[in-house]
């Protein structure tokens, strides 16, 4: 009953794992036989694929329960083979969760750090970037939010950025980890079984096709198989385990096409292009779709919102913003950008089950090119106490 629970607070579904096995272990004469109820409660398809093959292998209690091990195994299969897992709900702890808005571009880069509690509606200032940047994507591994790649456009000099910074919201702090290869301005980010996967971006007048991927355990990188176009200000998605490329601009044309990559053959392969010229849109995933939203073309910034649905390999219009934005970030809500005239500072939200967009709040200014993530609260102790510091 315990480990069903959807509210029970865990960084990685590992952790239940590893305790259903340890429990068992502690007297397995007499325990053995709850293997396969312990196993049904996991949420054993937020495990990774290395995981489970690891644990086929090697875990003694498997080794003994052909049932369990053919249920794992196909658990594997279905993870493998990029299948939807509907009906597979996720834990859903109660407690808070916040929207992280990282640097961004309003008249020079930024290394504001604020947070977005939706539950009262109010904005926390948090500890700064350690170098002010924008162009730049956030992701949350294990609960820590991670600030990558960007440029500093000051007026002292611009300065596009290899870097990742690694924020804590236990310790309000921000720590610097392994730098990219190259640098990296207008990046597309994706997280793949614990991994984060740098996608394309510039330096300079380089418009990078190249993608790699960091292992926040090992604080390494690793380059991948290279997109099949070139791309900066590329939209990235993950979906049952592959990395969607939306969108973008090849140093040449804006780009209406999209690709997506496939960890285990450590390839890209082309999918259907949207209906709409794209260079700067908000992309995520929500529902087995791929929401592509706003984005330049060009001429103008968009309202426009396209959907991709992966088992029709098709894309098809959404209700539109209430606002047109091009180097917009996007989560569960869409925060800031450009319209081709203003700054926005209005955030929106949209609903899929009505199909509508309502406008939610305001960051406390207006700014485009920011790097957006959920993750938990971070400990007010910690926040006052820099704050009587300053």
């Amino acid at each position: 009953t315990l480990i069903s629970r959807d509210e029970l607070n865990v960084r990685c579904e590992s952790e239940v794992f590893h305790a259903c096995i340890n429990w068992v272990q502690y007297d397995c004469a007499s325990r053995r036989l709850y293997v396969q109820a312990l196993l049904q409660a996991v949420r054993c398809h937020s495990l990774t694929p290395h995981f489970l093959q690891t644990q086929l292998q090697k875990c003694e209690i498997l080794q003994s329960d052909s049932r369990c091990k053919d249920y794992l195994a196909q658990i594997f299969q279905e993870l493998t083979l990029h299948k939807p897992t509907k009906g597979m709900a996720t834990r859903a702890p109660k407690v808070g969760q916040l929207i992280y808005t990282a640097g961004g571009y309003f008249r020079q880069s930024l290394s504001y750090l604020e947070a977005y509690n939706p539950c009262d509606g109010s904005w926390l200032r948090l500890a700064d970037l350690q170098v002010p940047r924008s162009g730049l994507a956030g992701c949350v591994v294990g609960g820590l939010l991670y600030a990558i790649g960007g440029r500093n456009n000051s007026p002292d000099g611009n300065m596009d950025s290899n870097a990742i910074d690694c924020y804590n919201p236990m310790t309000n702090q921000w720590s610097p980890c392994a730098p990219m290869s190259v640098p990296r301005n207008r990046i597309g980010v994706g997280v793949i079984d614990g991994m984060i996967y740098a996608v394309g971006g510039s330096h300079g007048c380089i418009h990078h096709n190249s993608v790699e991927r960091y292992e926040p355990e090992r604080d390494e990188w690793q380059l991948v198989a290279p997109m099949l176009t070139r791309r900066i200000g590329v939209g990235v998605a993950v979906l049952n385990r592959l990395l969607y490329a939306v969108g973008g601009f090849d140093g040449t044309c804006r780009l209406s096409s999209a690709e997506c990559y496939y960890p285990e053959r450590d390839e890209w392969r082309m999918i259907a292009p949207m209906q709409t010229i794209r260079s700067g849109a908000g992309v995520c995933a929500l529902n087995n779709c791929i929401y592509a939203m706003g984005g330049y073309d060009g001429t103008d910034q968009l309202n426009s919102v396209e959907r991709y649905d992966v088992e029709t390999d098709s894309w098809a219009f959404a209700a539109p913003m209430g606002h047109r934005r091009s180097a917009l970030a996007v989560t569960l809500l869409l925060a800031g950008g450009y319209d081709g005239h203003t700054f926005l500072d209005s955030v929106e939200c949209y609903d899929p089950t009505t199909d509508t967009w309502t406008e939610v709040t305001r960051m406390t200014s207006g700014r485009s090119g920011v790097g957006v993530a959920i993750t938990m609260e971070p400990c007010r102790k910690q926040v006052d106490q820099q704050l009587d510091c300053c």
